[in-house]
């Protein structure tokens, strides 16, 4: 295995780099270095207010803390007059408030800092995307899908994932869903699931190099998984999607040593295996 995961990773590599070399690079480069410096400037000039009002907090506290001592000491004032203590604890009272009012009213700022700072990553994302690409573009718009989508508990969210991918059709949400779940769940017993049905998304797309590399962390991350069989005939089916055939042998062949037992899964490897032996 070692030997065969060596050759997907040297094989990919070498087509991902293909995908910087083109007569546009340096424009590219220069589009995104641009990108990147304003949204550092901007998340930065977020950063800074929202630590200004994060110092605030303690002070504050400290401040209605002493104003509440103040008056729990007057409440045990009872040798001054009633009228005395009324008017005290008027004052005080009026303080707690004023104070209390400072506290939501900063914590409602922070609130909008947060919202303010990840609308400016999202602004971030889009803007490098665009400059990227349209496939690049239509990723970040389906994982801002998918978080809408995405249910807060665990059998919720990966319901909806399969929603998306089996009824609503949309693989780059339902994909992006899955990914989210391994993100939130990554040690749960249907991560193995999971995370082959993301590879099953980039191979349904088309997107071989990307399935390839996401059908072999199911090999390497779960092995003795239910889906490890079904994963490893998918690196094979990978390599011959990317046309290369030494390696989609190789997998092939090993899925036949390590899955003989799988009576469909072998069968499939065996037939490809035969198409590669006939177009030599």
């Amino acid at each position: 295995m070692t030997a065969l995961r060596l050759t997907k990773l040297v094989v990919v590599g070498l087509v991902l780099s293909g995908c910087v070399t083109s007569g546009h690079g340096d424009l590219i480069d220069q589009r995104l270095a641009a990108v990147e410096a304003d949204s550092k400037d901007q998340r930065a000039a977020i950063e800074s207010q929202r630590q200004q009002l994060v110092a605030q907090l303690p002070k504050l506290d400290d401040k209605l803390k002493e104003v509440s001592e103040t008056l729990e000491k007057v409440n045990q004032a009872t040798h001054r007059t009633g009228a005395d203590v009324s008017v005290k604890l008027d004052d005080l009272m009026g303080n707690i408030q004023q104070l209390r009012g400072m506290i939501e009213e900063t914590q409602h700022r922070l609130d909008l800092m947060g919202t303010a700072e990840q609308q400016a990553q999202q602004d971030s994302d889009r803007k490098l995307a665009a400059a990227i690409g349209p496939q690049a573009l239509a990723q970040v718009t389906a994982k801002e899908k998918a978080l809408k989508l995405a249910p807060t508990d665990r059998s919720g969210l990966y319901l909806m994932a399969v929603e998306q991918l089996q009824q609503v059709k949309d693989l780059d949400v339902a994909r992006e869903l899955f990914l989210e779940y391994l993100r939130r769940y990554p040690k749960d017993p249907q991560a193995a699931d999971a995370q082959y049905e993301v590879a099953q998304t980039y191979y349904q797309a088309g997107r071989f190099k990307d399935a390839a590399v996401a059908y072999s962390k199911v090999t390497d991350g779960f092995p003795g998984s239910a889906k490890a069989c079904d994963a490893r005939l998918g690196v094979g089916l990978s390599f011959l999607g990317l046309k290369l055939k030494d390696d989609a042998k190789a997998a092939l062949d090993e899925t036949l040593t390590r899955c003989s037992g799988k009576a469909t899964i072998a069968k499939e490897a065996r037939a490809r295996l035969l198409e590669l032996k006939k177009h030599r």
